[in-house]
């Protein structure tokens, strides 16, 4: 729902598109503050308790919608809203994320992430069609009261679902791999490096890799809509508004009731590739090395920023959507890789991979700075070049760095 929260408030409360970059800083910096906590008590109650905890604050958080709706009606209330519900989701990742890694074959961790990720990519399908049919379903009137009625009900019915979803949780039983199960097969498995997190290099350049892409990932996210709209909607030499043939064809097939939710329409397109890519890369991480297959998508992620950041008018964006495809595999092979022989020390490893997502607190009120300041937002792309090409040179050194991992001192 983040994609189309940021134009939202930006039509309806009148932010700015640097301020409207604070969605992304609420949830992400939740990420950043709670992770660490979050794996201390992961260590004492295990995994599972730890992704019910994750479940109930993450209903918490989208109920308190209905507050910030109804009576506050503020962007700071939202902002709050946001937080406590990403406060829940850094718990559950914290617990989930690690629990598939070293649920099976080292071999297969990145895929096995990417399979198991790659089912939420579903819900990111139905997000941003949501979003462009109840919340930019109708124009609000300068002058009328904000009625926040259509952002409200989503939140409501995903609180409602997370209570589902936490009572099954309570009652199946997860295969137990805490404790002392963890330090016997650390101490059983030659491979298990020794020396301390701060002096593998596998797992420290992991986790600058990932805070890089996931300011390139959110970055590109929050402002998706906004470029849309920039470089399909255009006016020639006279002044008049000229809409791309594409894109008008495709808010009439859609029945879109404004350019706005034509462009979220986009985003659900830009998600099925997503979905895609996820379910793909999972396959293909059998065949092709992971390290490799990250590379190859960031290149090619690198090649598509760069024609974005060209800003060809009502050409650009049609390209945009292809990013999400090869963004698709990035984050669970970064995470897998990075925990790779880590052995007891893999919980609170995962705590600072969960941390460095703290990347996409950063980013979206940087482009959006950039977008404000420049008055366009193909020069804001900088930024996820940065992160995608960190992805691609991650990969491609990633042997390296797990072998001098290995012989790093004790």
């Amino acid at each position: 729902m983040l994609d189309v929260l940021n134009k939202h408030f930006q039509n309806i409360l009148q932010v700015s598109k640097t301020q409207s970059g604070f969605i992304q800083t609420s949830v992400f910096g939740a990420y950043f503050l709670m992770a660490l906590p979050s794996a201390l008590l992961i260590r004492r109650v295990g995994y599972q308790k730890g992704i019910l905890l994750g479940l109930l604050v993450v209903a918490i958080g989208a109920f308190l919608f209905v507050p910030a709706g109804l009576w506050f009606k503020t962007f700071e209330a939202f902002l709050v809203a946001l937080f406590v519900l990403s406060s829940g989701l850094a718990c559950i990742e914290t617990a989930a994320n690690p629990y598939v890694t070293v649920l099976g074959p080292k071999d297969g961790a990145a895929g096995r992430l990417s399979m198991a990720q790659a089912f939420n990519s579903v819900a990111y399908i139905i997000a941003p069609t949501v979003g462009g049919a109840l919340i930019f379903g109708k124009r609000h009137q300068a002058g009328t009261p904000v009625d926040f009625g259509g952002l409200l009900i989503p939140y409501v019915v995903l609180g409602c679902v997370v209570l589902v979803v936490f009572g099954v949780f309570w009652f199946i039983r997860l295969p137990s791999i805490d404790g002392r199960q963890d330090q016997e097969s650390a101490a059983e498995d030659a491979s298990v490096h020794k020396a301390p997190l701060i002096r593998q290099p596998h797992f420290t350049w992991g986790i600058v890799t990932q805070f890089l892409y996931i300011a390139a990932q959110v970055g590109v996210n929050a402002f998706a809509v906004n470029y849309i709209l920039e470089n399909a909607i255009v006016k020639d030499g006279a002044g008049a508004v000229v809409t791309d043939p594409l894109f008008a064809w495709y808010g009439s097939v859609t029945r879109a009731a404004s350019p706005e939710a034509t462009a979220a329409y986009v985003i659900t397109i830009a998600m099925v590739l997503y979905a895609t890519g996820r379910f793909t890369g999972a396959a293909i991480g059998r065949v092709v090395k992971p390290n490799l297959l990250l590379s190859f998508y960031g290149i090619a992620n690198c090649l598509i920023v760069l024609l974005i950041m060209a800003d060809i008018k009502q050409v650009s964006w049609r390209i945009l959507p292809f990013c999400w495809l090869f963004m698709s595999i990035m984050f669970p092979f970064i995470f897998a890789m990075s925990l790779r022989n880590l052995g007891e020390r893999t919980k609170m490893a995962a705590s600072f991979q969960i941390m460095s997502i703290v990347g996409g607190a950063i980013a979206p009120p940087l482009m959006g700075y950039l977008a404000d300041r420049y008055h366009s937002m193909a020069i804001c792309f900088i930024l996820p070049l940065i992160g995608f090409l960190a992805t691609t040179v991650y990969g491609f050194v990633y042997p390296r760095l797990l072998e001098k991992s290995a012989c790093a001192a004790a």
